[in-house]
């Protein structure tokens, strides 16, 4: 293309010094040559931006092909942590039901060992695609403005709202670790989960519990949908 446009120009200047055209054939000589010139530039900056784009499309398919993968796994380990959840708010539900003027017959106290557990949660999502492609410039070659805008959101808030309730039941357990470490050894173990600030160290983790497990799982749908949409592009 860049030869052909060097030719047409070539012929412009070559038609200037023809002895032989009049000046009115040069003119249309020459206006023939820029129309060539200006078809010939316009065609190769589309055939340029064509070709670019389709190279953009075909990478951002490569990339929703394996956000689908990491999702799918994602939503594996959410399923999982949740079911964890689950397990300590069915726990610490039973803890908070004793009572200090129940009577403890063995049989309490060995329950109460059994639901007194503690499982530090931690979901490690698979962010390193999205985080390289976003952090490229590349997010915006997405040409569905929708999934873009719930992929976008999936990872700029969703996760970083679950992450935030994680570490704050993390540090909740921890609390009761550490009071159970220091007082709950003085103490018999039915008279330390009925203690005041046992109760409401576990009135406080139900209610995050019950907080987290909603929103596990609307994370869990929101990478299904976003999984459902690519499948449908």
């Amino acid at each position: 293309m860049q030869d052909e446009v060097s030719k047409h120009t070539k012929k412009v200047f070559e038609e200037f010094k023809n002895p032989i055209h009049s000046t009115g054939e040069k003119i249309k000589e020459i206006i023939i040559e820029i129309v060539i010139i200006v078809f010939a530039v316009t065609l190769s900056i589309w055939l340029h931006n064509w070709s670019e784009h389709r190279h953009e499309q075909q990478v951002a398919r490569e990339f929703l092909k394996g956000l689908q993968k990491d999702l799918t796994e994602d939503i594996k380990t959410l399923e999982r942590n949740r079911n964890t959840i689950a397990d300590l708010d069915s726990n610490y539900t039973y803890l908070l039901s004793i009572s200090k003027n129940q009577p403890d017959d063995g049989q309490v106290s060995s329950k109460i060992h059994k639901h007194l557990v503690y499982d530090i949660i931690s979901t490690h999502l698979n962010t390193a695609r999205y985080d390289g492609f976003k952090s490229s410039g590349k997010i915006e070659t997405i040409s569905n403005d929708s999934l873009k805008e719930k992929i976008l959101f999936y990872y700029q808030q969703t996760i970083s709202k679950l992450t935030d309730l994680e570490v704050f039941l993390n540090s909740w357990q921890l609390k009761i670790l550490d009071f159970d470490v220091n007082k709950g050894e003085k103490l018999p173990i039915k008279d330390f989960v009925t203690t005041d600030k046992m109760k409401s160290l576990l009135g406080l983790g139900l209610y995050n519990f019950k907080n987290s497990i909603h929103n596990y799982n609307e994370t869990i749908k929101q990478a299904k949908e976003i999984i459902s949409q690519i499948d449908s592009e």
